[in-house]
């Protein structure tokens, strides 16, 4: 069954000179398991995957670990990082934004033995642009309503809570590889199959890619554009395994499951189509107004780091380390339905 827990990086299991053998034969594991267990059938299937596979790893472990050193974003940094007081209104909205992103939820429950002081993660707002009428100043006239730029961040999400930095950067990286498994299992639900017979099989894949999504399985938690509910892992797991066992009593020819293969090196083959980095200039003042003449601006443009996707989603992205200490206290169910309903 796909493990929704299941461990794939690790950092003793990579080197500078890109991803080991025994960590691309469990990342073939995987991907097999995420799109169609049947492909075992193949004798070679590894053999078919492994140049594929072994092409994302190298990819993904450029992309996490060309990621700058972790920045702290606390309450204390607030004010002389520029892109904290850019991305959050106040340090209050920050703490409350982190503190209650379900990766962060997740670990704080979950976690085994003492809490570290710090927690680590990819903060991740979505960023966007719209067009207004504001007042602006040349010398010493107000000229009003002038056409502006206005930047905006919104829909915070904390991605990949750790207890470490190579804790969260290996997570990152499994993160990010299954992302790219969850691209393949959907080129091949897109398939236009004719028979009936595929016809069900595509609905199933489609089945087995909704319920992986919902568990926040890839990347997808971060670049979806609504948040995702907070997953019951075990129902997931049960619901792909029904689909996995349907999948597997469904007759299928030798020529169809070879097509698979196609499907999942088209997208492993081509990782950076699916998923890549940026670096961003970005100059706005302080009402995160963009700047049009820059030699009489007196902030600096922000260096951003973009994440984009195939699909046309993004985020601006920012490694970081959050202290324990400043997360919001937990809620009282009774105390605030009492406030609710007065």
């Amino acid at each position: 069954m796909l493990s929704f827990l299941s461990s794939l990086f690790t950092s003793t299991r990579q080197s500078p000179g890109g991803p080991d053998r025994a960590l691309v034969e469990a990342a073939i594991e995987r991907v097999v398991d995420a799109t169609d267990p049947r492909l075992r059938a193949f004798p070679n299937y590894g053999k078919q995957l492994y140049a594929g596979v072994e092409s994302s790893l190298v990819h993904i472990q450029s992309l996490i670990d060309g990621l700058p050193e972790p920045v702290e974003i606390s309450g204390r940094t607030f004010s002389s990082d520029a892109r904290l007081r850019t991305f959050f209104s106040s340090p209050a909205r920050m703490q409350e934004a982190i503190g209650s992103a379900p990766s962060v939820v997740d670990f704080m429950a979950n976690r085994k033995g003492l809490l570290p002081d710090h927690i680590f993660g990819l903060l991740a707002p979505r960023m966007t642009e719209r067009k207004a009428l504001g007042m602006e100043l040349r010398g010493e006239q107000v000229r009003r309503d002038v056409l502006q730029q206005i930047v905006d961040f919104s829909d915070y999400r904390f991605f990949g809570a750790a207890g470490s930095e190579s804790e969260a950067r290996d997570g990152m990286k499994e993160r990010a590889f299954d992302y790219l498994a969850e691209l393949a299992l959907q080129r091949m639900a897109n398939l236009k199959e004719k028979r009936s017979e595929l016809e069900r099989q595509r609905r199933l894949l489609q089945r087995k890619l909704e319920a992986m999504r919902a568990g926040n399985w890839g990347l997808e938690g971060m670049l979806a554009q609504q948040e995702i509910d907070h997953p019951d892992f075990h129902s997931l797991g049960q619901k792909i395994e029904e689909v996995e066992a349907e999948l597997m009593q469904l007759p299928c020819s030798q020529a169809g499951l070879e097509q698979r293969f196609d499907c999942i090196n088209a997208t492993l083959k081509r990782p950076e189509d699916g998923l890549a980095m940026r670096q961003l200039k970005l100059h706005v003042d302080a009402m995160l107004v963009k700047v049009k003449e820059p030699d009489t601006a007196s902030a600096e443009p922000m260096e951003l780091t973009e994440l984009y996707s195939s699909s046309g989603r993004r985020r601006i992205v920012l490694f970081g380390y959050f202290p324990r200490a400043e997360l919001p206290p937990e809620k009282d169910f009774f105390e605030e339905a009492g406030r609710i309903l007065g």
